[in-house]
């Protein structure tokens, strides 16, 4: 059984990936429920196929691609505090100015909630686009004019936390310290949301990356192969017009997706043996365009039509449209309903005397 793929312009890579946060699950689950569908999200190739009844699985996608719309257009009410040409100490230039709770934030900007996420470096806000706005605005003030930092001298607090160091790690490259969970909630971070790829050293004015070496030392082996899958499924997620993953469930293979005026050659996946059509995305169709095999593929009578077209000896039952292929014989065709039809005019009667009297003096002859 194949389920229906939720294709949509507006449901990309990035919004799918809502799907891997709590929210994102909810709204699956309650769809589900409620259309009496199942929702099955591939996390590796990111593609989403809705299963059940065609009522249901129409009803079911309306509702998915609504639901995780309006979350994305929630999800949107975050400041970042990190990456392109932000000072790199910014979060603790607005931690300095506002507060670890952004308590003075709250003054400036009334009505709305905020809420500090250290290990991201962003802040969320409950509130409004203007209120939003009106952060950013605050914010891109900070990060313009100098500021001067305090410091302890001895560099002894964790450049994630901005608390004293607990366990610290010393990475290879660039020998900056961290407390060993900020690093572990940097990968777990990482896993979940599929940002912070490529994964640097969080330390003001460094961004060396974080060497596999540390990885291997930090995380379990199961927990590498998470990040590694992460790692991948980002890659492909941000090149989404040139790369895809193989459509078969849980398969972990990339292949290159065909430039739009070229044929789509096959991939022959190494992993599931499956051959997928670089253009459509469908399995391989050789012989057949896209096009021709996407429409026998929604519609198993349109391969009968292609089938019949040009062929005098293949004719549709006048009354239940039955598609009838003469090889030989006479004229007179019994059909699987029960009429007898003359394969000359078409015309049809409840028994086979009638149609051969039919045949006689109509057409003068039964062959």
């Amino acid at each position: 059984m194949k389920g229906k793929i939720v294709d949509h312009v507006d449901i990309t890579p990035k919004v799918v990936q809502l799907l891997f946060s709590r929210e994102g699950s909810n709204i699956m689950r309650t769809i589900q429920r409620e259309t009496g569908t199942y929702i099955y999200f591939d996390k590796h190739s990111l593609l989403v196929s809705i299963f059940g009844s065609l009522d249901n699985v129409d009803r079911a996608q309306q509702r998915f691609i609504g639901s995780l719309l309006a979350l994305h257009e929630n999800k949107q009410l975050e400041v970042h505090l990190r990456g392109g040409l932000l000072p790199h100490d910014l979060m603790k230039r607005v931690v300095q100015t506002f507060g670890p709770d952004l308590s003075a934030l709250k003054e400036k900007v009334p009505g709305a909630e905020f809420s500090l996420n250290t290990k991201r470096h962003c802040i969320y806000i409950n509130g409004t686009k203007d209120m939003k706005q009106s952060v950013e605005d605050i914010i891109s003030e900070i990060a313009q004019r100098s500021f001067p930092i305090q410091t302890t001298g001895d560099d002894a607090d964790c450049p994630v936390c901005l608390c004293e160091l607990e366990d610290p790690y010393k990475l290879e490259a660039c020998c900056h310290v961290f407390c060993r969970t900020c690093l572990l909630e940097q990968c777990e971070s990482a896993i979940k949301s599929r940002e912070g790829f490529p994964m640097c050293c969080l330390h003001q004015g460094c961004a060396e990356p974080i060497l596999l070496a540390d990885l291997k030392s930090l995380l379990s082996i199961e927990k590498l192969e998470e990040l590694f899958r992460a790692s991948l499924g980002a890659f492909v997620a941000a090149n989404g017009s040139t790369y895809r993953f193989c459509p078969s469930p849980d398969c972990p293979s990339v292949y290159r997706i065909a430039d739009p005026d070229m044929v789509g050659a096959p991939f022959a996946c190494g992993a599931c043996y499956v051959e997928t059509c670089t253009s459509c995305h469908l399995e391989y169709h050789p012989y057949l365009s896209c096009e021709t095999y996407q429409k026998v593929k929604d519609d198993p009578d349109c391969s009968l039509e292609e089938w019949s077209k040009g062929k005098d000896n293949v004719k549709k039952c006048p009354v239940c449209r039955f598609t009838i292929e003469k090889v030989d014989g006479c004229n007179h065709i019994e059909c699987k309903c029960g009429k007898h039809v003359c394969w000359v005019c078409l015309l049809f009667f409840d028994t086979s005397d009638n149609c051969y009297d039919h045949l006689r003096s109509v057409h003068r002859s039964i062959t």
